[in-house]
């Protein structure tokens, strides 16, 4: 699985052009953004890769594609410190955390790490298969 991230400029529309594209395509995403300043980022997961990076290139959308792991917690206090304290205690680093379904029983998130194989040992049975 990969996750997509894209840089734009903080101003109306961009976040709909990338929609557009991904529809204009039939690609699905889950979507998560956050800007500060004069630029943003949004980061998203498609059910069809190979769509989402033909309509972001068909939308000359530069974008940046990593491996991701899924993983689940409960969706209680103090489960996402001790996923978190896991992978800090393994050495891991995450640097996208991307909520994909809430539930009132269970939360999952796609995150991306430079060591995945870490990640995924540090959270066992956690981890989402595909």
């Amino acid at each position: 699985m990969s996750a997509f991230t894209v840089e734009f400029e903080n101003r109306s529309g961009e976040l709909a052009r990338l929609c557009e594209a991904m529809a204009a395509r039939g690609v699905n995403i889950v979507v998560c953004g956050a800007a500060h300043g004069g630029t943003g980022t949004v980061a998203f997961i498609a059910d069809d890769e190979r769509g989402a990076r033909a309509a972001l290139e068909g939308a000359d959308i530069e974008y940046n594609e990593r491996p991701a792991l899924t993983i689940r917690m409960e969706n209680v206090p103090g489960a996402g410190a001790k996923a978190f304290r896991r992978l800090a205690d393994a050495g891991v680093n995450i640097d996208l955390l991307l909520p994909v379904r809430v539930s009132a029983e269970e939360f999952l998130a796609v995150i991306c790490a430079e060591n995945l194989d870490a990640a995924a040992s540090a959270l066992g049975d956690q981890v989402v298969s595909d």
